[in-house]
C-alpha cells in the first residue's frame, strides 16, 4: 500500500514523504511501523530502505496512479479564482438532464448522480491530495461512473496531486490576486493555475478559455494551443449575445460553433453566472453532448447553494447569500447585487483567519464604495482575534457598521431594510459552521435568514 501519511503505515507499506517542516520525524515514524520503502527529498537518512528523489510531489502522483489505475472516461478539471463551483455544478446538472451517470468533486464533497456521498474517505480540501483523489477515480470507475467534473486548486497543482490523471478537458475560468498566503506573489499563483496546461492536461485535448480576457487567454495559448473558446466576443466558438437581465432571471441569444439558439432563459443572477454557465457548455459540448442537448439543458439550471442564491423575498426586500472570499468575487457580486437593486443595497460581511490578510482592507473600500448600509462581522476568525481582522477591514470602510455576532449582523440588516432594497449576505454561503480558535460552533447564513422571515 501507498502511504503519503506516516501516521496510516503498516508492516510493508511504501511511505512518501511530503515536504513539511517535520518530514524528518515523520519518516523516523514510518520507519518505526514498519515501512518497507521511503521516498523522500532528504538526503541525511543513512538507511537502505529510504530512496532519495528529486521531487516527492509528483512520485506521490505517478505511485498513486501505479495502486489505482483505472478512472472514468471522462474526467474535466476547472481552475480559476472564482467559479469553480459553480461551473462544476453546471456541468453536472447537463449531465443529469442527459441522464449521464456522473460525479462532481469539489468545495462541498463529493456527489454522484447530484446526490453527495459519505461512502469514500475524503479530505477537506478543494482538491484531494493525489492518492484520495486516484482513489475516488478509481472507485468511480468500478462503479459505472464514467463521467467526472472536480475543482483544481492552485495548492493541489503546485503539489502536482493532478499530474497522473489522464485529464480529457480543463478549464480557466477566471484569475484574480488571492491565496497569496500560500502563493507569495501573484506571479507564483498564476504559475501555479497554468500547470494544469502545461503540465496536466494533454496538448491533444482542448483547454476551455475566454478570448474575451485577452491576457489570461494569451497565457493559456502559450502553453497549451488547443483551445475552445467561449464569452460574449463572437471571436469566441461559444458566445452569448442580446443580453437582458434582473436579478433573479437572465434572456440571452446563444452561438455555439455557428450554430444559433434565441430567446433563452436562465433562472440565475448575475452575469458572472452566465459565464459560469458558457464555461460549462464549452467543457459539456467539448465531450461530445450535442448543442442541441446542452441547451434545453441550460434552461432547467439552478444555483449552487450559497452562490448569487435568493434565500428570501421579504417585504419586497431581495435576500442573497454568496460565498465570495475573494476581493474580485466580492467586488463582482455587489456590482451584480447593485446593478439590480431599485432601493438600497445592504451588505453583511467579514473576513477569514489565517488567510491572506491583504485582501481585508481591498473588501472594506470595495464595500464601502459599492454598498449603502455595510455591516461588518464575524467569518471564521479561526485563531486570530476577530476585533482585529475587523478592525483591518473598517479601516478602509468609514461607512461601516461593527456587530461582532453574525446572526445579530444579519437580523439587524433585515430589520432595517425597506422594499426595494436587497441584503446581500456575503463571505460563509454554503457553510455551516463558525470557526473561532480551534471550535466550531453550528451556523448557517440560510437558517439565521428563514428564522427571521418565519417570525
Amino acid at each position: 500500500m501507498i502511504c503519503t501519511d506516516s501516521r496510516d503505515i503498516r508492516p510493508g507499506d511504501v511511505f512518501v514523504a511530503i515536504p513539511c517542516t517535520n518530514v524528518v520525524s515523520h519518516i523516523q515514524q514510518a520507519l518505526q511501523l514498519g515501512a518497507s520503502l521511503v521516498f523522500t527529498e532528504e538526503t541525511s537518512f543513512p538507511d537502505n530502505r529510504i530512496i532519495t528523489v528529486s521531487d516527492a510531489f509528483l512520485v506521490a502522483s505517478h505511485l498513486s496512479r501505479v495502486a489505482y489505475p483505472t478512472q472514468p472516461k471522462n474526467v474535466i478539471a476547472i481552475t480559476g479564482t472564482n467559479g469553480k463551483s459553480s461551473v462544476a455544478h453546471f456541468v453536472s446538472q447537463i449531465w443529469q438532464y442527459c441522464r449521464i451517470k456522473s460525479a462532481n468533486l469539489g468545495t462541498l464533497g463529493l456527489f454522484v448522480d447530484g446526490n453527495k456521498t459519505n461512502s469514500l474517505d475524503i479530505p477537506n480540501l478543494t482538491t484531494p491530495d493525489a492518492l484520495h483523489l486516484h482513489k475516488i477515480l478509481s472507485c468511480l470507475k468500478s462503479n459505472a461512473v464514467d463521467n467526472i467534473v472536480f475543482e483544481a486548486s492552485s495548492a493541489a497543482l503546485d503539489q502536482k496531486r493532478l499530474h497522473s490523471v489522464s485529464l480529457s478537458v480543463a478549464a480557466f475560468t477566471n484569475f484574480a490576486l488571492d491565496h497569496l498566503d500560500y502563493h507569495k506573489t501573484r506571479k507564483e499563483y498564476l504559475i501555479a493555475k497554468l500547470r494544469l496546461f502545461s503540465e496536466v492536461l494533454p496538448q491533444n485535448r482542448p483547454a476551455v478559455i475566454s478570448v474575451d480576457d485577452e491576457s489570461l487567454y494569451k497565457r493559456v495559448r502559450s502553453v497549451h494551443p488547443n483551445v475552445i473558446t467561449y464569452g460574449y466576443d463572437p471571436k469566441n466558438v461559444i458566445y452569448a449575445y442580446d443580453i437582458s437581465a434582473t436579478i433573479n432571471k437572465i434572456k440571452f441569444n446563444l452561438s455555439i460553433d455557428k450554430t444559433v439558439f434565441e430567446n433563452l432563459e436562465l433562472n440565475l443572477c448575475g452575469d458572472f453566472q452566465l459565464s459560469n454557465v458558457l464555461t460549462a457548455i464549452a467543457l459539456t459540448y467539448s465531450t461530445g453532448i450535442p448543442a442541441e442537448t446542452i441547451v434545453k439543458a441550460i434552461q432547467c439550471l439552478t444555483p449552487l447553494n450559497g452562490r448569487m442564491e435568493c434565500v428570501a423575498l421579504y417585504n419586497e426586500v431581495h435576500v442573497f447569500i454568496d460565498y465570495a472570499h475573494t476581493a474580485d468575487g466580492f467586488r463582482k457580486a455587489l456590482l451584480e447585487f447593485k446593478k439590480y437593486t431599485a432601493n438600497r443595497l445592504i451588505c453583511v460581511f467579514g473576513c477569514g483567519g489565517n488567510r491572506d490578510a491583504s485582501k481585508r482592507p481591498e473588501m472594506g473600500k470595495i464595500a464601502n464604495n459599492l454598498a449603502d448600509i455595510v455591516i461588518v462581522t464575524d467569518d471564521n476568525p479561526r485563531n486570530e482575534d476577530p476585533v482585529l481582522i475587523r478592525c483591518e477591514i473598517l479601516a478602509s470602510c468609514p461607512k461601516g457598521v461593527e456587530i461582532a455576532d453574525r446572526q445579530e449582523a444579519i437580523e439587524t440588516a433585515l430589520k432595517i431594510s425597506t422594499p426595494g432594497d436587497t441584503v446581500a449576505i456575503i463571505g460563509k454561503g454554503h457553510e455551516t459552521v463558525q470557526v473561532y480558535g480551534n471550535k466550531k460552533y453550528d451556523f448557517n447564513d440560510r437558517t439565521v435568514v428563514t428564522n427571521f422571515v418565519g417570525k
